[in-house]
């Protein structure tokens, strides 16, 4: 346990580390975010009123969030595979689930941290307000995070295993957070006013039902997919 422990740290703080100081991933992402941003700005001041605003940038918020999600944790194992440290990684007294946590957590913390310049510009651009909801608000946030990165960590690993191209971690782990991103973005349709707490009718929207329901829709999501990726991360590692 206390190996674990200290192995666990030991990953995540180099994961940190080393990014922070090579600033390798973190600058191309905050550039892919203010792209995306500045898109569907000018695409919501094209509109006739000001009513599109909540809806655009809450889809430039997780827009941002899930292709630059993608761009960072295309790269959370390719150091090892580039340094040559995947078999070392693989020899010390650590086992697959502590690894994949350990990766896990520094890309949620690396997610966080691009999250945390991202969230400002956008409710300035857009002139959204969260009317003192913000603890839901950061709770819906998290949510997110969690599942891109618990999916991203898991085929970053797989890309890098199997030598396959860095584009079918794009396009396996979007295909799979499709289920999630219908009540991630309820939630902040929910949170920017554009949708009552309730919502009735037929529809991706109206499926979801309810702004409670959406969190339970992500933390259900989250916990389910976060187990399977910890129990297969160990399989696709011996592949």
């Amino acid at each position: 346990m206390k190996h674990g422990w200290l192995g666990f740290k030991a990953i995540v703080a180099k994961d940190i580390v080393v990014e922070l100081r090579a600033k390798q991933v973190l600058p191309t992402m905050f550039v892919l975010g203010l792209l995306i941003v500045f898109i569907l700005r000018l695409a919501a001041e094209s509109m006739p009123t000001g009513a599109g605003m909540p809806i655009m940038g809450a889809a430039a918020l997780w827009i941002a969030f899930l292709f630059s999600g993608m761009l960072m944790q295309e790269r959370s194992f390719a150091t090892e595979k580039e340094d040559g440290c995947m078999d070392g990684l693989l020899l010390a007294p650590l086992d697959a689930g502590t690894i994949y946590l350990a990766k896990l957590c520094a890309n949620v913390v690396m997610l966080s941290i691009f999250e945390a310049a991202v969230v400002p510009l956008v409710l300035l651009s857009f002139g959204l307000s969260i009317d003192g909801r913000w603890l839901e608000f950061v709770a819906v946030l998290v949510l997110g995070n969690l599942g891109i990165s618990s999916l991203g960590t898991l085929f970053s690993a797989a890309v890098q295993v199997s030598r396959s191209q860095g584009s079918l971690l794009s396009i396996v782990v979007l295909v799979v957070l499709m289920p999630m991103m219908t009540p991630a973005l309820f939630a902040l349709l929910v949170l920017f006013g554009a949708l009552p707490e309730e919502v009735a009718g037929f529809g991706s929207l109206a499926f979801v039902g309810s702004f409670k329901a959406a969190l339970g829709y992500m933390i259900a999501f989250d916990a389910v997919f976060s187990v399977a990726c910890w129990l297969l991360f160990g399989v696709i590692l011996q592949e």
